[in-house]
């Protein structure tokens, strides 16, 4: 490879990606930028609404401890055989955009709210503050 190929594909690449995030900060000018927006990725922050502060084990959710990420089709087959015993609530987070989460074991309903488009982040530490 000739001495001049190497800075010229860094600044080819640098520009690429400049652009790349320009191209995302156009589209969505109000949400905050996240790597994740673009990869895929949805994260779940579910509690449960027993009326006691407990953490859940990963085995009581279902969810391998490799398990980085939980969509809303994931959520729902999770809680598809009904035979789930906790009530949940909580948010999922993604790069498709938000939703609030509130399963009712007793009726096997599963309720899912689109979240405004930004207010995710907000609404999640809303959600996590303790009550006064």
């Amino acid at each position: 490879m000739p001495a001049w190929a190497a800075p010229v594909l860094t600044a080819a690449g640098v520009v690429l990606l400049a652009a790349f995030v320009f191209w995302g900060a156009r589209i969505s000018p109000n949400r905050p930028f996240s790597w994740a927006m673009y990869s895929g990725s949805s994260k779940g922050f579910l509690w449960s609404d027993d009326g006691s502060v407990t953490v859940l084990p990963l085995h009581r959710l279902r969810i391998a401890p490799g398990g980085h990420f939980l969509t809303v089709p994931e959520l729902r087959a999770l809680l598809a055989d009904g035979d789930f015993e906790l009530p949940l609530r909580g948010l999922i987070i993604g790069s498709d955009g938000g939703w609030e989460v509130r399963y009712e074991p007793a009726e096997h309903r599963l309720r899912l709210t689109r979240l405004p488009a930004g207010a995710e982040l907000r609404l999640l530490a809303d959600a996590l503050r303790p009550a006064p």
